[in-house]
């Protein structure tokens, strides 16, 4: 990083500079637009012409499979779906792990110097080789995303709408009336309150109404259970 000198003022450019002719290695942006249409990739992965996308319909019977095998998987990490048994095999995952570790894993990845570029939003301190991104760990061997995306790019929805999904159903189960968040005030207890507890019995507090909503839940859904059960038993009847 260095200040350069720029006519009769100083321009203060945290930058990262070339060690061998002290030029200032061009940023994250202008290295993008530097890209031509002929320029090509360095690595290509192709997994073959086929692709058989099908889709799942809501109350369809292949939803719980579905459900049930994606959950599967972004729940583990690449190592936990193979473990190497033979010493070449783990020679093998060594050797990928060790050409990852200076290979670029994102834009703002200290391994881009390797190739004359600043990073994205560079900081002092970036070394190549020693990036903390989770490619680069050999548990990942490379991929660091997610297994699939995040909810709100394939449902539309937010968080704070599956909250609100949440408490709604929630309610409904419990059979209870809607509640507005308007109809509260929030305000942070302080030690000086005449109800402030120690936080050993705010924990003991919170435990207990977890378990006393957990019961009220797993009853609710038991009556629910019963209610569908009967109902099937009279059409079946009829």
């Amino acid at each position: 990083m260095e200040a350069e000198e720029d006519g009769p003022c100083t321009v203060c450019a945290r930058s990262y500079v070339d060690p061998g002719t002290g030029e200032i290695l061009p940023t994250w942006e202008a290295a993008l637009d530097a890209i031509g249409p002929h320029d090509e990739p360095l690595h290509v992965a192709r997994f073959g012409p086929k692709f058989n996308a099908q889709g799942v319909l809501a109350g369809s019977k292949d939803v719980g499979r579905c459900f049930r095998y994606l959950t599967k998987y972004p729940t583990k990490q690449i190592a936990g779906c193979h473990h190497a048994e033979t010493d070449a095999q783990r020679a093998h995952a060594a050797r990928l792990a060790e050409a990852l570790q200076y290979e670029p894993c994102s834009p703002a990845c200290a391994n881009w110097l390797r190739y004359g570029i600043q990073p994205r939003n560079p900081r002092p301190g970036l070394i190549p080789g020693l990036c903390k991104g989770k490619a680069h760990r050999h548990e990942n061997l490379g991929y660091a995303g997610r297994r699939v995306f995040v909810s709100r790019k394939w449902s539309g929805k937010t968080l704070d709408d599956h909250r609100a999904d949440r408490k709604a159903w929630l309610m409904a189960m419990l059979d209870l009336p809607a509640v507005s968040d308007g109809t509260y005030r929030w305000q942070r207890v302080t030690p000086a309150d005449p109800d402030h507890m120690p936080p050993l019995q705010r924990l003991m507090h919170v435990l207990a109404d977890r378990s006393a909503w957990q019961a009220s839940l797993t009853e609710a859904r038991r009556r629910a259970d019963e209610t569908t059960s009967e109902l099937s038993a009279d059409r079946r009847a009829a």
